[in-house]
Order: C-alpha cells, then structure tokens, then sequence
C-alpha cells in the first residue's frame, strides 16, 4: 500500500489499512484494531462507525480481546464481494466465483482440447466468465473483476508486444495471445488481471498461514501440474523480480549432462531442469520406462497421477519406486532452494501427492543433503486448503490490487453508500 501524499490519501489509507486488517481476522475488537494498525482509538472509532452504517462491518457481540477483557467484537462482512477466477490448465479451464474471504461457489472443470489454436482458450474463457457474471446477477453479488491464473511463466517487459507474455513448454498457442488485453476487450468495465498459477496459489497459502497467526515472514510455495511453479511471498507481497519470473523454480537447473525431455526445451537445447526430474508428469514417465520389470503392479502407462498415488499408499513396488524416487529428486532440488531463499516455510501443493508417508519419505532425503542445523530448524508441510487454492489465490490477488491505491474505498463507497450522507 502506497503512503498519503494529503490528508485525503491519509484517510483512504486509514480505512484500508482497517480493511485489510479486519480481512486477516475472523473478528476482532476495537482495541486490537487500534494496536494492530497503529492508529488512534478516536480514528478507529469514526472509520469503524462509518462501515457499520454502510453495512461493511457488523458487530457480533462481546470477544475476548488481546488484553483479555470482554468486549464488543467487530467483523467485515462483504460475503457478497466477488471476483470471477479462472485457470488456464493443460487440455481444461477451471472457473469459480471466489468470495473477498476466499470462499469458491460455482466451481466447474472443463476439458479444453485446443489443437494449437489460442482461440480455443479465449472462447473457453469468455464461456466460463458470461455464466458466471449471469451467476454473480443473479445473486446480487458485487464483482472486483475477472482474475486468470496461468500455467507457464508470465514475463513482464519491454521486449514483448504484449503487456504479459505467457510461455508453458508443450503449450506455445499460450504466447501468441495477449490473455489480460483479449480480455479487457470482451468484458469491458470489468478489471483484468493475468498471473503465473503459482503466484496466485502462494497468496492464498499466506493468508491461510496469517488467519492461523502464524508467525512467518517469508513462504516458498511449489506447486505441480505439468511441471513446477513457484510462489515468493515475503512479509505478505510477491516477490516477482525484474521480469515477474521470480520462483520458477521449475527451471532450474539440476543436471548439465543431459537433455531435456520433449517439448520445445529439446528444440532449444536446453539442458535437464528440475522439473524434468521431480514434477509428476516426470512421475509418470519414471512409470512407464520401468512398467515391465514390476509384473504384479496394477499400474499401466495410461495411469493418472491419482492411480499411482492411491498405488504408493497400498504399497504398489512400482509406484513405492517411482514416488520415492521423486521424492529424492525434490529433496535435491529443494535444498539448493534452501540455500538460495531460506524460506520460513516451504508449501507443496496443487498435483503433487498429498501423503504423510511421502513426506516422511522426503524429510529423510533432505536430512541427507542438508547440515544438521538447517534441517533441525525445517519447515516443509503439505498443503491443507481444501478448496482450489490457485482459483482463491485468484481471488486474492484482484483483492489485493483493489488495496494498492486504495481502490478499495472508492469500491466501498459506491457499492455501500453510507444512509447518513444520502
């Protein structure tokens, strides 16, 4: 959030700086709100007063405050506040609602064959978008814009004619459109915003880590689909670097002796990067090359990511083999990310198995890389969102650029117009 140059552009931030606190807080009293944001009782007071008449905040009777008194507790309300999120995926689009509290309705999947042809996602997307503008009508809801989470990376620069530029290896009709401009075309008035799915993905794993009060300053957040992507928050804002790539740490190199598999990464003679070994598209590449020296596995080449994890826990040879040799892989890569961004915490999420047992299984390799020191003090946890956490990342993300220049009053007071001032 940018400083007050006036005394209007110093209540604009007053009242988002309350916002944004209420938004990390199920309920909260006055009290805290005022030690928490730093402002005066008397400011809270009146900004908290003004919300209660335009019906932004409710108060819910007494709490038990941080100086364990009993008092009247406070809490955003906004349920209503929307933002259409959509997930540009591998052969499908994912689409929802995403509430201002990170609450998804209307959830669809949908296979999207589109045969090199980025007009096939376009229309995909615009599709999903016109259901779910009808769908947020229809409801009374209020919309901050359409957020679009992307596989690839998304390069931010000058060398570019588009105002992002998407690249996904095994996906290049992704490059030759301009998703946020083609967007802004179709749906005019409505904002726009377009980013890689793992940055969307670790905002939504932040503020789950904030609401539980836990106290963190930085998060690496790997998500897996295809290949990896990751996410860098640090004291609650991305780190995205020069050109927004910061946490691919996909591409990151991990073995100069040997090509990469398929896609255009050979065509550039690239060398093998760190998703070619540890992603479970590699998973289930690692299944096929070694199918027929297990007999009795049940696994066949066509088995999804879930067949062979459902294996794994069953004690499958092969897929105990393959997992575990991914598990070694990410532990490999991970380690050298220690040394780079020595994370608070480190989030695995999205495709990448879900399972106390792998885990376990990874925790035992990074004892073998790590010194004993750093892996005393690791923390690395599976994720624990139960809903699609790029798609409420999404929805964060349009949430948060609403508060960068205090957008989000302005939202506020023509969407909640204060009775006293009509």
């Amino acid at each position: 959030m940018k400083l007050g140059r006036n005394i209007q552009d110093i209540q604009r931030k007053n009242r988002c700086v309350v916002l944004q606190t209420m938004l990390e807080q199920k309920e909260i009293s006055r009290i805290d709100l005022s030690r928490i944001t730093e402002l005066n009782k008397a400011t809270i007071t009146n900004i908290t007063r003004d919300f209660i008449n335009r019906g932004v905040v409710e108060e819910i009777g007494a709490i038990e405050a941080s100086n364990g008194r009993r008092t009247a507790g406070l809490s955003l309300k906004m349920d209503e506040v929307v933002t259409i999120t959509l997930r540009v995926y591998q052969n499908e689009v994912q689409a929802a609602v995403c509430n201002i509290h990170g609450k998804l309705e209307e959830y669809q999947k949908v296979g999207c064959i589109t045969n090199g042809d980025g007009q096939i996602i376009l229309a995909e997307l615009e599709k999903h978008t016109k259901r779910l503008l009808a769908f947020c009508q229809k409801n009374n809801k209020k919309i901050l814009g359409i957020a679009i989470a992307t596989l690839g990376w998304v390069f931010s620069g000058k060398s570019t004619n588009y105002s992002q530029y998407v690249y996904a290896d095994c996906f290049p009709e992704l490059a030759v459109i301009d998703i946020q401009k083609e967007m802004e075309k179709r749906f005019p008035g409505h904002r726009v915003i377009v980013d890689h799915d793992a940055n969307m993905s670790a905002l939504a794993e932040w503020k789950e880590l904030i609401i539980a009060d836990e106290q963190i300053n930085s998060i690496l957040n790997i998500v897996c689909g295809i290949g990896f992507g990751g996410g860098i928050v640090i004291n609650g804002e991305l780190f995205r670097g020069k050109n927004g790539v910061a946490g691919e740490v996909g591409h990151m190199g991990i073995n100069c002796n040997a090509m990469a598999y398929g896609g255009d990464s050979v065509k550039r003679g690239y060398h093998s990067i760190f998703e070619d070994y540890a992603s479970p598209l590699a998973l289930r590449e690692s299944i096929k090359e070694r199918l027929y020296e297990y007999p009795d596995t049940i696994l066949t080449e066509n088995s999804k990511f879930e067949e062979i994890y459902e294996c794994y826990e069953r004690d499958d040879e092969l897929a105990v083999w393959a997992v575990n040799r991914q598990a070694r892989y990410l532990a490999y890569g991970i380690t050298g990310l220690i040394f780079v961004l020595n994370p608070d915490v480190i989030i695995l999420g999205d495709e990448i198995i879900h399972s106390q047992k792998f885990l376990q299984k990874l925790r035992g390799f990074m004892e073998e890389y790590l010194p004993k020191v750093f892996h005393d003090e690791l923390d690395i946890r599976m994720s624990t969102l139960k809903q699609n956490s790029i798609l409420k990342g999404a929805g964060i993300s349009m949430t948060k650029s609403y508060f960068e220049n205090y957008e989000i009053v302005d939202f506020i007071s023509e969407y909640y117009p204060n009775p006293a001032e009509k």
